[in-house]
């Protein structure tokens, strides 16, 4: 049983990445996982604290197929969540989220 548990689609890295501060808002958002997604099937959102979302999208390419991307809205200083909702090439569905802060300037 361990061994299909291992190879769903989780979160392995991001930028910006959870708890970070960054001083500026990001052009890209982007999160690369430990198998590949499907990018037609997968989401990626940008919320504010109080859950608005501000953008969304889902970007893949076959030379790259477990990294998704959206180009980030333009971020004012302050906390937001990402989101994902990705479909693993094995078929299961991971989903999750993370904070990260555009600091004052």
């Amino acid at each position: 049983m361990a061994g299909s548990a291992l190879a769903h689609s989780f979160l392995v890295e991001a930028t910006p990445s959870s708890k970070d501060h960054v001083p500026t808002s990001p052009e890209t958002i982007k999160l690369r996982f430990g198998g590949g997604v499907e990018p037609k099937y997968s989401k990626l959102t940008v919320e504010s604290s109080d859950g608005k979302v501000l953008g969304e999208g889902s970007i893949g390419t076959p030379e790259k197929p477990r990294e998704l991307s959206m180009k980030s809205p333009e971020l004012t200083p302050g906390k937001y969540i990402v989101r994902y909702r990705v479909l693993s090439v094995d078929g299961h569905v991971v989903e999750g989220n993370y904070e990260f802060t555009v600091d004052p300037k």
